[in-house]
């Protein structure tokens, strides 16, 4: 049985991560996509785990600063 998935974004200003529970993983995983070209520095990562386990990451994106030289 499926135990669902949760998106979690994990901010950069360390305010609160913000999650969000899925039943399905590809509404979670549609969900992050939104996600992957996001520009606006807001979140460090954004990552698909399993709400049952809550570790162990499926999915995970990692946005450099914006302020980072070539």
């Amino acid at each position: 049985m499926d135990n669902g998935y949760i998106v979690r974004f994990i901010r950069r200003d360390r305010k609160a991560d913000e999650q969000y529970f899925y039943h399905s993983y590809n509404d979670a995983v549609s969900h992050l996509e939104l996600f992957r070209d996001d520009d606006s520095g807001l979140f460090k990562r954004v990552e698909i785990i399993d709400s049952l386990a809550l570790r162990l990451p499926y999915i995970v994106l990692e946005f450099q600063d914006k302020d980072c030289s070539a």
